[in-house]
């Protein structure tokens, strides 16, 4: 059996969900399922953890790792899978008769609120959706609205997709986005998978 290695299995996570067609680290939107974070001690995640967190697009924002689930009265729902959370720890060794710290990447493993029950709801706060002054850029809009063969946008919705069997275009709303620039470059960005859909059909 091949000795486990962190770094590669970290690397493999963030190739996975470019596979899956997620790019992790560009979400700029917040809808209601918020920032992820531990559900005891309300800290968002950061770094790789924030990013391969947000890209699955939860409604909820919450993870608990097993033992806080237990705390918490609650168990894991059968079958359900939990995602990897890294972190640097310092490591101590000695050399030459000194003893010196290295950073080593260490891992532990936590479950989405989804995937648990049995936890007092009262104990799960609600969330809020980013919302900022909106305003619209005339000339996207115009483009929007005579794209040829567009197809149906449906605003609102919890993720950015454009869905062949529908040929449908899902969108966060506008307001969600932290900048109006960034709301126009993802619906155009869905719109084009249409368009290649057409060019080169399955």
């Amino acid at each position: 059996m091949s000795k486990f290695d962190i770094y590669e299995t970290v690397t493999n996570l963030i190739v996975e969900r470019l596979e899956a067609g997620v790019i992790p680290w560009h979400m700029p939107w917040k809808t209601a399922s918020a920032i992820p974070r531990n559900l005891v001690s309300k800290k968002p995640y950061r770094g790789f953890n924030f990013w391969y967190l947000l890209s699955f697009g939860f409604e909820r924002p919450y993870f608990l790792t097993f033992k806080q689930v237990q705390d918490l009265g609650g168990k894991i729902k059968k079958g359900s899978s939990s995602f990897m959370i890294v972190f640097w720890k310092m490591v101590e060794y000695e050399k030459d008769d000194e003893t010196k710290e290295i950073p080593m990447l260490r891992y532990y493993r936590v479950f989405h609120i989804d995937d648990v029950e049995g936890i007092d709801p009262d104990k799960i706060p609600e969330n809020t959706a980013h919302d900022h002054d909106f305003d619209p850029i005339a000339s996207c809009e115009q483009l929007i609205q005579f794209w040829s063969d567009s197809p149906v946008i449906k605003l609102d919705q919890k993720k950015a997709c454009y869905i062949p069997s529908l040929d449908e275009v899902h969108m966060p709303g506008a307001r969600t986005f932290f900048q109006d620039e960034e709301f126009y470059s993802t619906i155009f960005h869905e719109l084009c998978h249409n368009a290649a859909s057409v060019i080169m059909p399955n």
